[in-house]
């Protein structure tokens, strides 16, 4: 005779998601691209009758959303006054990148050491991929890429650690290199950057990778910086009398 002990078993079974939690998480996606994608600049007010309009959703699952999104940095709450896109300082996105210059060098040069073949494949299909939305100026599309391209680097460094000291701020490099990315020049010269450092990951030098990571990213950060500098004096001379 068959047991009959599976009769008894207890399966566990992943919870559904309910229709609200579903909602939520699809217009906080969208926000969350917006963002990145540029349609919403740092520092503009989120305005919810407008949002609620653009998504199709309630005021309450729209607020769940925007607390998400504060969460990972790239909206921030006023008093009395909602919702706008994080305005990051000069010395926070300087935090971002000595963070950035840590971590990701080290990421590299595991991943020179430690990933398959087949992830030096990858890396070199998404760099190609790269290239032609450069070429073509596809802004979303490069933003994609590049997350995917670091993606696999820090997944292909086989140190979880590294990916978990990022998380904290992971949207907020993504939002400051779409920043970059949006420069037609950076692009360029950001394009270059990157065939470097993955010519050397694919040929497994560590320091070659290390050297071409800190150089990309010291590139970037002074990129940005002086854009930064550059509205701040325009704005500045605008509020003058």
């Amino acid at each position: 005779m068959p047991s009959s002990q599976h009769d008894n078993r207890v399966t566990a079974l992943k919870p559904i998601p309910s229709v609200e939690e579903t909602l939520r998480s699809r217009v906080q996606r969208e926000l969350r691209c917006a963002i990145l994608d540029g349609r919403y600049v740092a520092g503009q007010k989120l305005v919810e009758r407008e949002l609620c309009e653009q998504t199709g959703a309630s005021r309450s699952i729209l607020r769940e959303a925007l607390a998400g999104l504060e969460v990972s940095g790239l909206v921030e709450c006023e008093s009395y006054r909602g919702y706008r896109v994080t305005l990051l300082s000069a010395r926070k996105v300087r935090e971002i990148f000595e963070l950035r210059s840590s971590l990701e060098t080290q990421a590299a040069e595991l991943f020179a050491e430690r990933a398959s073949e087949s992830e030096l494949s990858e890396l070199q299909a998404l760099l190609l991929s790269l290239e032609h939305c450069v070429a073509s100026g596809d802004l979303a599309s490069m933003r994609k890429l590049k997350e995917d391209y670091y993606e696999l680097l820090f997944s292909g460094c086989r140190n979880e650690e590294v990916r978990r000291a990022l998380s904290n701020v992971i949207d907020r490099i993504h939002y400051l290199r779409g920043r970059l990315m949006s420069d037609p020049k950076r692009r360029e010269v950001s394009l270059a950057e990157m065939r470097r450092l993955t010519a050397a990951l694919v040929a497994r030098d560590r320091l070659a990778a290390r050297a071409a990571c800190l150089a990309h990213l010291a590139a970037a950060r002074d990129t940005l910086l002086d854009s930064m500098a550059l509205e701040s004096g325009i704005s500045d001379s605008k509020a003058m009398p």
